[in-house]
């Protein structure tokens, strides 16, 4: 049977998108016959079919050397996949050591894929630091993608910044981000939710995430708008800073659920009527967010921006505004639960769904070509 290994700063229970993501990668190469090895930090916990190594620690110079040691004793070539994102390595994400380890498992044979979720920060914005890690963090990203067989990027947007960096661009592939929330279809689960969260309102419009700036005046935008034209709505903050956020929206019928288990979660998301999504960037492949709201066959209410995919545009499973017009977005969920569209809208996002994103479909060519 083949061995498949799995380089991740983060594995569940560990909280994260990235450690999400690698729970569904590593089912999704379990259930194709791999024999999958996770290697991690401490606090990542054995998962079915998986084995978990938590030998990386804190991804030092000495924690390397004893994941190389490990690895070693496994046949080789060896088939590495690592989750690339630069802050997850420690350091304050200018873990120079840890890019120079993943080239030198190259180079000794180990045939290396790297999935790009965010490849490094921009040179401005943070901190007085920022331009340093910038730099930093693009001499990390080109040491890691010159050694990698094939380099995976959540979203096209990612093509540009990738192309000077890596040694032939036909390395370069999109491998589409799944929905990281099972489906828990318990109806009766989901209607005590909603039941809840509705008070005595009928429709309820939910936002999944942990707010930030452009965010939350967004929400308070959409919110403050739809509750003075409308008595029927009520919002529901979901997950991780949800609690937060309703503070900070300050507006009446407003529940949040704070940090919540995956089931939770599914049954949070299945009691709403529409997703209120706004990215400053725009709608894109990694907005796991969104995803896991179609994988649910929930409409979204987003922003279409620098980063955004042009299908977004032509699918009725979202409605769309310009990412420097949020103040739009009221118009757009009161379009997405009219009466005459709501149906439609959340059949189209499930369909979008298994059609783009469904692990079935989006991983197989990972594990196609391996």
């Amino acid at each position: 049977m083949k061995v498949w290994h799995l380089v991740t700063p983060e594995f569940p229970p560990l909280p994260g998108g990235v450690s999400e993501h690698s729970r569904v990668l590593a089912a999704a190469a379990a259930s194709r016959g791999r024999v999958v090895h996770v290697w991690t930090t401490p606090g990542a916990l054995p998962a079915a079919g998986v084995h978990v190594h938590t030998t990386l620690g804190a991804f030092t110079r000495a924690d390397l050397s004893r994941a190389d040691a490990a690895l070693d004793s496994y046949a080789a070539p060896r088939d590495l996949f690592v989750q690339w994102v630069p802050h997850g390595f420690g350091y304050r994400g200018m873990n120079v050591p840890f890019a120079r380890w993943v080239a030198r498992r190259a180079a000794k044979g180990d045939r290396v894929d790297v999935m790009v979720h965010e490849p490094f920060v921009d040179y401005f914005g943070g901190s007085w630091t920022q331009p340093a890690r910038a730099l930093v963090q693009r001499h990390m990203t080109r040491t890691v993608l010159r050694a990698a067989r094939r380099v995976w990027m959540s979203i096209p947007g990612w093509e540009a910044r990738l192309l000077p960096m890596v040694r032939d661009v036909s390395v370069l592939r999109v491998l589409p981000v799944p929905g990281t929330i099972p489906v828990d279809r318990s109806t009766a689960a989901v209607a005590r939710v909603r039941g809840r969260a509705l008070g005595s309102a009928s429709r309820l419009v939910g936002y999944f995430g942990a707010g930030g700036p452009y965010a939350e005046a967004a929400l308070q935008a959409a919110v403050g708008d739809l509750t003075a034209r409308r008595r029927d709505i009520a919002f529901l903050c979901i997950g991780r800073g949800s609690e937060g956020v309703a503070a900070r929206l300050n507006a009446p019928q407003v529940m949040a659920t704070g940090a919540i288990d995956l089931t939770s979660l599914s049954h949070h998301l299945s009691a709403c009527d529409v997703l209120l999504q706004p990215y400053v960037d725009g709608v894109s492949g990694r907005r796991t967010t969104t995803i896991s709201a179609l994988e649910h066959g929930i409409p979204v209410a987003t922003t279409f921006g620098a980063l955004s995919e042009p299908f977004w545009q032509d699918t009725r499973a979202v409605a769309v505004v310009p990412s420097e017009r949020p103040h739009l977005l009221a118009g757009a969920i009161e379009h997405l639960l009219s009466d005459d569209r709501h149906g439609a809208a959340c059949s189209a996002a499930a369909a979008l769904y298994l059609a783009r994103f469904e692990p079935g479909v989006g991983l197989a060519p990972l594990f196609e070509e391996a």
